[in-house]
């Protein structure tokens, strides 16, 4: 039986590999494992977390998690993605975009 190897990088191969739960305590903040498979899958602020997919397991390399936090820091912000404001407005915002967009209070009986 031959197993299936995807690489995001062929370079990974030949770097420190450790699976995603291990990742977790090799950033110098606190991750968790699903922030590592979103990075994987969508990336942050336009940048995606190398990985290689051996055997039925998604490994990464602490090469690959170095040049993710480098090119996190690297990015002018400028030219990053916006990140999500949901659920970070204020009062004050709130009742801006309602006056701006005329839309009505909410009926207090409701």
């Amino acid at each position: 039986m031959v197993s299936k190897i995807i690489l995001d990088s062929p370079k990974i191969l030949e770097e420190s590999l450790v699976n995603l739960t291990e990742a977790t305590k090799c950033f110098p903040f606190k991750v968790s494992r699903a922030s590592l498979e979103r990075w994987v899958r969508r990336g942050s602020r336009g940048v995606r977390l190398e990985t290689a997919y051996v055997c039925g397991k998604r490994f990464t390399s602490l090469e690959a998690i170095d040049r993710f936090i480098r090119d996190q820091l690297l990015i002018e912000p400028e030219f990053a993605r916006p990140e999500s404001k949901r659920g970070t407005l204020s009062k004050k915002e709130i009742t801006e975009a309602k006056r701006k967009h005329k839309l009505p209070d909410p009926d207090p009986q409701c």
